[in-house]
């Protein structure tokens, strides 16, 4: 006598969906791919969900939370980008943005450079997992080092409960602008088109 195969858990309806953004690496995406550097991180988040109530149907998808993990200057040696970007995320933050700053680092030469960000997003993303606060992460990066992450997050899919991770980046198609580099491990891969821009570009000034 065979054994009938068991089908793995259903995917919730609707759908918790979570999004993690890395800022700089968006920041930078942004610029290479439409000129110009800032996403409105939580239309971001809604734009990516009506997507999914698009193709799904509108009850399947709901967002459930965006957080935004960015370095900042100190403000004793650039005063202008700390009070710009203090600004800014605060303004996130209103709009109920979850927001992770931690003071960027500078080498000899004086130069800035994140420490620990991509850390910090990797440990929220699993904890958030590990806490069932969310049935898909929708992580926002081109960082490699995410993409262990990316694996313990499908372990616990594995262990019996539904989850799912995606990965979304700009494209434009533009000539000259490298492709954007996912995360191996993420099966279903989000673009962040021209189109989309155009909707969820932020526009303040700070």
């Amino acid at each position: 006598m065979s054994l009938s195969r068991t089908s793995g858990p259903r995917r919730p309806i609707p759908t918790r969906v979570a999004v993690f953004i890395d800022g700089q690496n968006l920041y930078f995406r942004c610029k290479d791919h439409f000129s110009s550097p800032w996403i409105d991180p939580l239309k971001l988040g809604q734009a990516l969900v009506a997507e999914d109530q698009a193709q799904y149907g509108p009850g399947s998808h709901v967002l459930e939370c965006v957080r935004y993990y960015t370095g900042i200057h100190e403000k004793d040696r650039n005063a202008v980008q700390y009070e710009k970007t203090t600004a800014r995320l605060a303004a996130f933050e209103a709009d109920g943005v979850g927001v992770v700053s931690l003071p960027l680092r500078y080498d000899p030469a004086g130069r800035p450079r994140e420490k620990g960000i991509d850390v910090r997003l990797a440990i929220d993303m699993i904890r958030y997992g590990r806490d069932g606060l969310f049935d898909v992460a929708i992580v926002v990066t081109e960082d490699s080092d995410i993409d262990e992450a990316v694996q313990d997050l499908y372990a616990l899919r594995n262990a019996g409960k539904w989850l799912a991770v995606e990965n979304a980046l700009p494209y434009s198609g533009k000539s000259g602008v490298r492709n954007p580099r996912w995360l191996p491990s993420v099966k279903r891969k989000r673009r962040i088109t021209t189109a989309m821009f155009a909707m969820i570009e932020d526009s303040r000034h700070f």
